[in-house]
């Protein structure tokens, strides 16, 4: 049996203009997970699964360590990017009673976005306020960029972003950035 190549929805395209630059971070595994994060329970799993000493997330931040981005998407919904397997994550999780995990490592992929142009090309494609005073390091946010919805992360202040889409929106959202970066 011949083993299929993988490939990304952008085929690990990059753009890089003055100001501007965006590169696809390709094959993060990503797992969402549910549970009651208010719990003592909930959470020392978390903090065992991840390895880390404090899982706790204020809303729309995220934490990260060397193998693990934990995402805050609602008070029961984390997403986790791991070096770890995923099949193993999940299995580890959904053995405490009330938890649940999918795999959606194939069903999105991540743009990182730099440059000193960056808040200019975000801010014309979502409603989100980006400046800095209101996005800052550490925050995330779903949102939507043109038609498309995303996972919009703060990274660094030079500044950073990342943004995750589904599969089927890269090509658009990738297009929409490279069009607006002409322009600001």
């Amino acid at each position: 049996m011949v083993n299929p190549i993988k490939e990304t929805p952008l085929k690990i395209t990059t753009l890089d203009t003055d100001g501007f630059k965006v590169e696809e971070l390709p094959y993060i595994n990503k797992i969402n997970l549910r549970g009651d994060f208010e719990s003592q329970a909930c959470n020392a799993a978390l903090t065992g699964l991840l390895g880390t000493d404090d899982c706790q997330l204020e809303t729309n931040t995220y934490m990260h360590n060397n193998a693990n981005t934990l995402f805050w998407l609602g008070p029961d919904e984390r997403l986790l990017y791991t070096n770890s397997d995923p099949g193993s994550v999940i299995e580890k999780w959904c053995s405490m009673p009330g938890t649940a995990a999918v795999d959606l490592s194939d069903y999105y992929t991540v743009l990182k976005l730099s440059g000193s142009k960056v808040r200019d090309v975000i801010a014309s494609g979502t409603p989100f306020d980006v400046h800095p005073s209101q996005f800052r390091v550490g925050q995330c946010t779903q949102t939507r960029y043109g038609s498309a919805t995303v996972l919009m992360s703060n990274h660094a202040d030079t500044p950073v972003f990342q943004l995750q889409v589904r599969w089927s929106y890269a090509k658009y959202v990738f297009g929409y950035l490279e069009r607006v970066s002409n322009y600001v």
